[in-house]
């Protein structure tokens, strides 16, 4: 389908979400790329992932405008509703777009959409709201959310579903509730890794041709090789991708590989592995040690990582990152977590459990997995968490090391799986501070849950252990 601009773009975005099911960020990308292959700009590709993201991340605030200025109990067709959607949000949060250009807009495409009989409908909702923003109702509405501690006023200031606001409440403080929810709005910048092998001047010089296409890359908060950029929209144009001298990785996701405080030699399983970020990653620092091994005429042969998972897309995913990133000692197989393989007990040197989770951390980037998680869901995820550790924990050695993680802020899925692993499970809790760089606050003995508004990460949790010998 040819677009006729990008408020189509937009527009088909959202009803591929809808009626497909499709997850919002891979649903972005893929229209990015036709949009690029259609010729817009680079600037036009941008105002549409920015209205797409805007409108699913504020779904909830501008849902509920939607139902103060229709009829109460109207039913409002779903192309409509997202046609509103897209209005409300230029105009509450597009300062660029006129609010005449986006009612004039809506009214265009509600007739490019067969639905001309209800344009004048469009028009009218759109030009209440654009004058009661105009009156201050609506910022005298979020300072008052804002300043109010009750769930729903606070789901209704930043979008999130009351549920997972009062999780949070009860797991950690008011006001470190508020500050998360605060931080999971902001736009954040694209995380990326150098591998391993790259040398400084590689580095050097990629970051420059970066700069000179108009892209700002600056240092990660802990780790040497994290670079955050902004000022892209398509990362595979970029220099080096290609090649295979970095990859996309949360800086969050980069501290696993660190914690496994790999020598150099060793066999690496990952059972829950794509899209193979760290896999990769141990790959890259084991070929790596062997080089340096090398080079100072020791013996040391390169380590080998087992990158599992439970498809066939996914496995297809991982091997398609592993060969851009040229990892020639990564094993892809398709493998059912919660299925063991008598006949590789104690093969594993390091055990990675990146287990499904709620993914309750990195609702920044993913902005609509706080509407599909449920509160029943957290707690068949931890089940399934136990139950593929149970299994998995038979690959490793006598005194191998497990690094349990996750992308979410859940002490059901985090720190009481920690307690599983330890007291269950039989492992030794082992400190994370001597294997992770300096300066990382919140570390908490063998764990470390890093948020959003401290760390400046995605939300994601980890933890070091030993496997007890016999």
């Amino acid at each position: 389908m040819s677009l006729r601009g990008e408020r189509e773009a937009v527009l088909t975005i959202l009803t591929r979400i809808r009626e497909e099911g499709t997850y919002s960020h891979i649903a972005v990308k893929e229209m990015l790329d036709q949009c690029e292959r259609e010729g817009m700009d680079r600037r036009q590709r941008a105002f549409v992932k920015r209205l797409t993201e805007g409108i699913i991340e504020r779904r909830i605030e501008i849902d509920n405008v939607i139902r103060t200025y229709t009829k109460k109990g109207a039913r409002i067709r779903p192309v409509i509703r997202d046609i509103l959607r897209m209005g409300i949000f230029q105009i509450l949060y597009m300062d660029a777009v006129p609010d005449s250009a986006a009612c004039n807009e809506a009214v265009k495409l509600t007739k490019l959409s067969g639905k001309k009989e209800l344009s004048g409908f469009v028009n009218g909702v759109l030009r209440t709201v654009a004058r009661e923003k105009d009156k201050g109702i609506f910022a005298a509405a979020a300072r008052e959310d804002g300043a109010s501690s009750d769930p729903a006023a606070l789901s209704r200031k930043y979008s999130m579903p009351e549920w997972i606001i009062r999780l949070w409440n009860e797991q950690r403080s008011e006001q470190d509730t508020r500050a998360l929810l605060e931080a999971l709005l902001e736009v954040r910048p694209v995380s990326i890794r150098f591998d391993d092998r790259c040398s400084a001047a590689d580095i050097e010089k990629i970051l420059a041709v970066m700069q000179e296409k108009g892209v700002t890359a600056t240092k990660g908060h802990y780790h040497a090789l994290c670079y955050e950029l902004t000022g892209t929209d398509s990362v595979a144009t970029l220099p080096g991708y290609r090649e295979g001298l970095w990859t996309v990785q949360d800086e969050s996701s980069m501290l696993v590989a660190e914690a496994a405080g790999l020598q150099g030699g060793e066999t690496v399983y990952d059972v829950c592995a794509a899209p193979g970020g760290k896999s990769m990653h141990c790959a890259s620092k084991l070929l790596a040690l062997a080089k340096r091994a090398e080079e100072g005429a020791a013996a040391v042969k390169a380590g080998t990582v087992h990158a599992f998972d439970l498809s066939k897309g996914k496995t297809a995913q991982i091997m398609k990152n592993v060969r851009r990133m040229h990892l020639p000692n990564v094993v892809v197989s398709q493998r059912d977590a919660l299925l063991p393989v008598p006949a590789e007990a104690g093969a594993a040197d390091v055990l990675l459990c990146d287990l499904p989770c709620s993914g309750l951390g990195v609702i920044g980037r993913k902005r609509d997995i706080k509407y599909h998680v449920s509160p029943a869901q957290l707690e068949e995820l931890a089940k399934l968490q136990k139950d593929i550790l149970r299994s998995a924990v038979g690959y490793l050695k006598e005194g191998g090391v497990l690094i349990y993680s996750t992308c979410t802020i859940n002490r059901g899925e985090n720190e009481e799986i920690a307690v599983f692993i330890e007291k269950e499970l039989g492992f030794t809790a082992d400190p994370l501070a001597p294997h992770l760089p300096a300066g990382i606050p919140g570390i908490d003995g063998h764990m470390l849950q890093l948020l959003p508004h401290i760390h400046g990460t995605d939300g994601f949790f980890l933890a070091r252990f030993i496997k007890k010998t016999a």
